[in-house]
């Protein structure tokens, strides 16, 4: 039987490579894109094809994962990434091109996430999901911050990244993301007899499940709000001549405050209750968000990122392991996979409705919209069962 300190340590690497793939090749891609003549709206165009497959594969996905098993996924993932990579390289300068390739890494990540996430769900032991899922979202966060870096590498011009040099790099971590695909445990959970007909409508029985929709809504908000700190923390230091420094520095402190929260998370449930962790760190997530748009000094703008980050950072891996309990083992892709839907339409809507509601105030308007969503974010967190599940 495989180990489990070897299934964590290949789970825990699968996690990081395919983020540090992602977090490098989707700005290399842009700038790929910009310089095969590309204007800057054809920037955001990209980026919707990179997130849409996941509104209408998810489900089959999931439903894939809890009937072959978690391995197939990955390796089908893996794959989809190589050859994403691979016509990157032969097409550098086509528009045409790279659009595909970005619809290929879309998928491929599509597949690596599923199937990481549903074997966490299914390895996980009795009564530590939480901190399982917290150590799999902290391996994501690091890769988050490894992958970037990649754009540092100098090149030939100063004022862009080497494109080619980048995706060779990529490509060579696609190997160790396909290597370390094939050698995942087949599958973490028996086939359930109840995974039968239509994927779509064992996705609506789901939303059913008392706590699910209120699960997705506290995903989707918490989620939807780090994606506003990207864009609209800069627009606030544009407004305020704030200068680059820092707002870089209040990401990075969002983003390392994040990933202690998540390493933290499983003691933490285990002294104060996951409904008490999940309530805390939301209310205290909207607090720290809204100070973020006070004309304060900038190391009060820092501390209230910090602040921002150990908040936000718990409700992810929370919320997986929440619905992850919902479903019966053999059936966690499915539900795992139908927050992943959710994620991606409050992605796109929130952000959307934020802007239209308060862009007359600027960017301190809108994060200080979605800073009152957290609101409701917290509200849907209280259903979360105060016992951590298997």
């Amino acid at each position: 039987m495989t180990s489990r300190r070897y299934i964590v340590a290949t789970v825990l690497a699968n996690t990081v490579v395919v983020q540090v793939i992602t977090y490098a090749y989707r700005p290399t891609l842009a700038y790929a894109a910009l310089d095969a003549g590309g204007v800057a709206a054809l920037l955001g165009v990209m980026s919707a094809v990179f997130a849409v497959p996941a509104l209408f594969l998810a489900i089959p996905a999931g439903r894939l994962v809890d009937t072959a098993g978690e391995r197939l996924l990955s390796v089908c993932g893996s794959l989809l990434v190589l050859a994403s990579l691979a016509v990157a390289l032969v097409f550098p300068i086509s528009l045409a091109g790279l659009m595909v390739a970005t619809l290929l890494l879309g998928i491929g990540h599509l597949g690596c996430i599923v199937g990481q996430q549903t074997l966490v769900a299914n390895r996980a032991r009795t009564g530590r999901s939480d901190s399982a899922f917290g150590w799999y979202t902290l391996a994501a966060s690091v890769g988050q911050v490894l992958g970037p870096l990649l754009l540092a590498i100098p090149g030939a011009d100063p004022l862009r990244p080497p494109v080619q040099l980048i995706l060779l790099l990529c490509l060579g971590l696609g190997v160790v993301l396909l290597a370390s695909a094939v050698i995942l445990p087949r599958r973490g959970a028996p086939v359930s007899p109840i995974v039968t007909g239509n994927a779509w409508r064992a996705a609506a029985d789901s939303l059913r499940e008392k706590g699910t929709m209120r699960a997705l809504v506290a995903s989707g908000i918490a989620l939807a709000s780090v994606d506003i700190t990207l864009v609209y923390w800069p627009a606030l230091g544009d407004e305020r001549n704030l200068a680059p420094t820092v707002i870089s520095a209040m990401l990075v402190a969002r983003a390392l405050a994040t990933m202690a929260s998540r390493g933290l998370l499983g003691w933490s449930t285990r002294r104060w209750g996951r409904r008490a962790v999940m309530m805390t760190t939301l209310a205290s997530a909207a607090v720290a968000l809204a100070a973020t748009t006070l004309p304060a000094p900038s190391y009060v703008l820092v501390a209230a990122a910090v602040a921002y980050g150990l908040g936000i950072g718990a409700c992810q891996p929370l919320t997986m392991s929440w619905l992850s309990a919902l479903a019966a083992p053999g059936q966690r892709g499915g539900i795992l996979s139908l927050r992943l839907v959710g994620n991606r339409f409050a992605q796109s809507t929130i952000p959307a409705v934020a802007g239209l509601v308060a862009a007359p105030l600027g960017g301190a308007g809108v994060i200080a919209a979605v800073a009152v969503s957290l609101s409701v974010a917290t509200w849907a967190g209280a259903a979360v069962p105060d016992g951590e599940p298997g």
